[in-house]
């Protein structure tokens, strides 16, 4: 994505919980999450966050705004996850501004508007008993 760059971002004050996140610069400390964090699962995709910097490393402060997107997320199989279908859907998301993300191979998570004409629930049920069945 344009004008991203990485961020090394920790969710905890201890600095055990440290992600290097994808992110585009809004202000001085405040940034859009371009990714969805693994250690902190409150901030998702497209929220702006506020953070202060301390030795190379960004301590998260506060949500300043959520994206307005709402996150579903399904683990899937390597054949499921490799799939026709998941490409067919994923392109479908895309199609009604919404975004996905495909972590560790296998981890799906769909990234839509609040109101958007994509069921995503409905859709996933279908994929996965299609590969279940």
């Amino acid at each position: 994505m344009p004008g991203t760059v990485d961020l090394h971002i920790c969710f905890d004050e201890q600095g055990r919980e440290i992600e290097v996140l994808d992110v585009t610069r809004i202000a001085t400390d405040t940034y859009r999450i371009e990714e969805t964090p693994i250690f902190n699962p409150g901030i998702a995709l497209g929220d702006i966050i506020r953070v202060r910097e301390h030795q190379g490393i960004n301590y998260y402060i506060e949500t300043v705004k959520k994206s307005g997107l709402v996150r579903h997320a399904w683990l899937l199989s390597k054949e499921a996850a490799a799939s026709g279908e998941i490409r067919s859907f994923t392109k479908r998301v895309e199609e009604h501004e919404g975004r996905w993300e495909q972590i560790f191979g296998g981890l799906l998570v769909i990234h839509l508007p609040k109101h958007s004409a994509v069921d995503a629930e409905q859709e996933m049920s279908r994929i996965i008993e299609h590969f279940e069945g």
